[in-house]
């Protein structure tokens, strides 16, 4: 299924920057960001207000969605824009909140916010046939190498998922 609403906060456009697929953040949808994960981006991605892509929107949030974000942020849950990330995806019924952040996973889950990863990103493109079998690889192992921490248990959960992927049926 694609997606049509899909919100993110910084560390999946980050680490598929980094990966050089940000290109796969934006085949399920447009992507939706509070204004602080933009802020965050332009502070780490070099050139990012002139490279990001017509598909990435800033969204504001919504006065009440601002204070549940702040609620979290103020009891410790969630640093400030995963916080404004979630409230967003939930202010918008999001059919995906992207986050590489396992706290902000877990509150998402309980709120009942269907969640991916920069892993996530990659295996949709690979099941969905937007990558073949080396492309997808290829995908995989750049992000392997950027910022993003994986387990050596998930970078190898990912890789068996991309084999079943591609394997013939």
């Amino acid at each position: 299924m694609r997606p049509e609403t899909v919100v993110s906060d910084t560390g999946p456009v980050l680490h598929l920057c980094e990966a050089n697929g940000l290109d796969l953040l934006l085949l399920p949808a447009s992507v939706r960001v509070p204004s602080i994960v933009d802020r965050e981006l332009s502070r780490l991605v070099g050139d990012w207000p002139s490279n990001r892509p017509k598909q990435l929107q800033v969204v504001e949030l919504e006065a009440g969605s601002a204070e549940q974000a702040a609620q979290w942020t103020a009891a410790g849950l969630l640093h400030r824009a995963e916080s404004e990330a979630l409230a967003l995806a939930v202010q918008l019924k999001a059919h995906w909140y992207l986050t590489d952040d396992t706290a902000a996973r877990e509150l998402a889950k309980f709120l009942g916010v269907e969640t991916h990863g920069s892993l996530g990103v990659v295996l949709w493109a690979a099941a969905h046939g937007r990558l073949d079998r080396q492309e997808s690889v290829a995908r995989l192992e750049a992000l392997f190498v950027s910022s993003l921490w994986v387990s050596p248990s998930v970078r190898e959960e990912a890789r068996a998922a991309l084999k079943k992927i591609h394997s013939p049926s």
